[in-house]
Formats: C-alpha cells, sequence, structure tokens
C-alpha cells in the first residue's frame, strides 16, 4: 500500500497558479464550466467508484474563486444540487496548484486540510485526486475518489485514476480541436460565398483604372490570381494532416494577402521587417489573421478610401543570450503591427466580439501561443500580434 500525503502547508504559488490568466483561459477554452452533466463524464466518476470501492466520485473544475462539479456520482446535499462549491469546501485546488496526484488518508488528521469544511460540511474523509490538464497542459482540474472514512489508497487505484483521467483530457482535446475546425470550416464557407461579389469589387476597381479592353483582362487576370493566392493559403486549415505545404516569408503572406485589395497607389501602404520563414502551422493561421485584416481594411478601413494609410510591420523582440550564462532576457518574440490611420470609426463597436474577433484570437491566441490587442483612436485603429519566435517555425 501507499499513503501519498498533501503537503502540511498550502503548495508554493497557490494563489497565483489558481488565478493565473493562462490557466483560466484554459479552463474557459473548455467549455465545460458551467455546462450540463454529460454521459461521457459520468460514466468515468462512476468507473473511479467501482475501482476505488468509494461511495463519491468527482471531475471537479477548479477557477479563482469555486470548483465546478462537471460529473459526480454519490455526492448528496445542497453541494450535489448546485453542483460546486467554494474553495473553503475543496481540496481540489490543491491537485491543481501542486499538479500531480494527492492523496490523504484521514483529512481530520492532516494538519492543511482538517480544517477545511469540506471535512465537517460534506463528510469528506480520505481523498484521491489526480490533475485534469487542458491540451495545452494547463491543469484545468482534479478527478477525484472520496471516502467517508479512512481509506488506504494502492498504487494500482492512482494509476488507476491517472488513466482515467487522461481519457478525460483526450475527450476535452478532441472537442476544442472539433471546435477550432468547425469554426474555420464555417469561415470557409463565408468566404466561398462572398467569392463572387470579391470578385466583382475587382471588376469595378479594374474598369476605372484600364482604358482599353486588352489592359483590363491583363489587371483583372493579374488580381484574380492574387486572390487565388491568398484562398491557398487558407485552405491547408481543412487539410493540414494531408500534406505538408510550401515554406513561405511573413514579407510574402502579408503581400499576398493584400494584393487582391490594392489598387495603383500602392505607396499608402508599407509592408516591411526582417525575412521570417514561416512554418506551416503559422502560415495557416497567420493567412487566416491577415485575410481577415485585409478584408476589414478594404471594406471600411484604410483601404477604402483613398486617403487612408496602411503599415504593416514586424521586429524581433528578445531572446538575448550570453555565452557562458545562457539566455538574459525573455525568449524571443516576433511583434507584427498592423496599422490603418486616415479611417473613419468602424461601424461596429470595438468592444464587439463578432465572428471576425473569435477568429482573430483562436487563430492568435489559441493556436499559435500568441496575444492579440487591439487600439482604436480618432482616424486610426492599430492591431499588435506578439507571438513566441518558436511559434512562427511550426
Amino acid at each position: 500500500m501507499v499513503t501519498r500525503r498533501f503537503p502540511d502547508t498550502r503548495p508554493k504559488g497557490h494563489d497565483d497558479t489558481l488565478g493565473g490568466s493562462a490557466r483560466l483561459a484554459a479552463l474557459d477554452a473548455s467549455g465545460l464550466l458551467d455546462t450540463a452533466p454529460e454521459e461521457v463524464f459520468d460514466r468515468a466518476v462512476r468507473l473511479a467508484t467501482r475501482i476505488t470501492g468509494t461511495p463519491v466520485g468527482l471531475l471537479s473544475l477548479v477557477d479563482g474563486k469555486r470548483q465546478f462539479f462537471k460529473a459526480q456520482t454519490g455526492l448528496t446535499g445542497q453541494a450535489a444540487r448546485d453542483r460546486q462549491t467554494p474553495l473553503s469546501h475543496s481540496f481540489c485546488q490543491y491537485v491543481v496548484s501542486a499538479d500531480t496526484p494527492l492523496s490523504v488518508r484521514d483529512a481530520r488528521e492532516h494538519a492543511l486540510l482538517r480544517d477545511n469544511l469540506a471535512v465537517g460540511e460534506l463528510g469528506v474523509v480520505a481523498y484521491l485526486g489526480v490533475p485534469v490538464h487542458g491540451p495545452e497542459g494547463q491543469p484545468l482540474g482534479s478527478f477525484c475518489a472520496i471516502d467517508d472514512k479512512p481509506h488506504d489508497w494502492t498504487d494500482a487505484q492512482v494509476e488507476a485514476l491517472t488513466d482515467l483521467s487522461h481519457m478525460i483530457e483526450t475527450e476535452i482535446a478532441l472537442r476544442e480541436t472539433l471546435e477550432d475546425r468547425q469554426l474555420l470550416l464555417r469561415e470557409m464557407n463565408h468566404r466561398v460565398k462572398n467569392i463572387f461579389a470579391i470578385v466583382t469589387g475587382i471588376i469595378r476597381l479594374s474598369r476605372r483604372q484600364e482604358s482599353s479592353a486588352e489592359a483590363l483582362a491583363r489587371a483583372l487576370e493579374s488580381r484574380v490570381q492574387a486572390l487565388a493566392q491568398a484562398h491557398e493559403l487558407i485552405v491547408p486549415v481543412v487539410v493540414a494532416h494531408e500534406q505538408p505545404g510550401p515554406q513561405i516569408s511573413l514579407q510574402k503572406l502579408v503581400a499576398t494577402l493584400l494584393e487582391p485589395h490594392l489598387d495603383r497607389e500602392i505607396e499608402r501602404v508599407t509592408i516591411d521587417g526582417p525575412n521570417l520563414i514561416l512554418g506551416q502551422k503559422a502560415v495557416t493561421y497567420l493567412a487566416l489573421v491577415f485575410h481577415e485584416l485585409a478584408t476589414n481594411a478594404a471594406k471600411y478601413g484604410a483601404l477604402a478610401d483613398a486617403e487612408g494609410r496602411l503599415t504593416v510591420t514586424w521586429r524581433l523582440d528578445g531572446g538575448e543570450t550570453d555565452a557562458a550564462e545562457g539566455p538574459v532576457s525573455d525568449p524571443a518574440r516576433v511583434v507584427i503591427d498592423w496599422r490603418e490611420e486616415g479611417i473613419a470609426p468602424p461601424p461596429e463597436t470595438p468592444k464587439g466580439h463578432g465572428f471576425g474577433t473569435e477568429l482573430l484570437q483562436i487563430s492568435v491566441e489559441r493556436q499559435l501561443d500568441g496575444q492579440l490587442d487591439t487600439e482604436f483612436g480618432s482616424g486610426f485603429m492599430a492591431r499588435r500580434i506578439t507571438l513566441p519566435e518558436a511559434a512562427l517555425r511550426q
């Protein structure tokens, strides 16, 4: 038998871990908080109680103030009806902050846990919990078995709960992948539906500028080809696992996606930055980002007004090293600035979270582990994309 004890004091950095922005964002992205029970998770907790011989099993998701029971069996009273408790009644919070399987034979004899309200009000005496992680490795909660009397946990029981928690993690990861894929497929469908409107706009633009049929034909051919190239960069989103795509520079990516929207006055557009070669994943998701930004700029931004100006620049930031002492600054990041000037206020409130905003956030923050910041002001709009340099090579 094995008895694994909680530490006598709270794990180091306990509050910072529970309230960490990256962990809470991962918890929110899971889409499980405050949702109805589901058989796939209920089945797992029932199996856990049969394996351990305990009356109660939980899949508990922990945020900064409470624990929410996505799945439960054997729990009674108000906590069962509410499907949650404050952290004053939670052992699972320590599984999250320690990020390791933890157990206690008798909480009434444990310095850290004996005063926890779960002991007196919920009848929690013995506890075995293993962490449940999101796709990026952040601990989201605890998969646990609970007894109302002292319980000597075995290695086999710890291993069984760990295996079940991995199955739950796989379910969570598959759901997030499916959600992202469905969103991107909707985006592809949206673009296909709008292709004729885009081509019509290109024809009108070319017709105003060209004086002969031959010149008009050449201009149309060039712009439609540029549009096709832009869409070719987006297509790998739905076939990313079928075949590797060609590498492309950030300069080429931005220029390709802007070209269908530019007229002859290209001096109003500046594209500048060091030569950075992108990996397949970075091409896929940055293509979506810049396609969305370029389309919006052409509709009501800098590319829609003869007085507008667009500047797209990027730079490397950080990542300096010393031969003797190693890294002397934070890991290298790429900072991309998209700035539109001489524009009218946007037709929607900047604080809105529409489909386009959701697509940008998923592409930058979830898929490329970056950060997206937006600023609106009098006559300008600026977006800053900050990415780990390593994410651009993926």
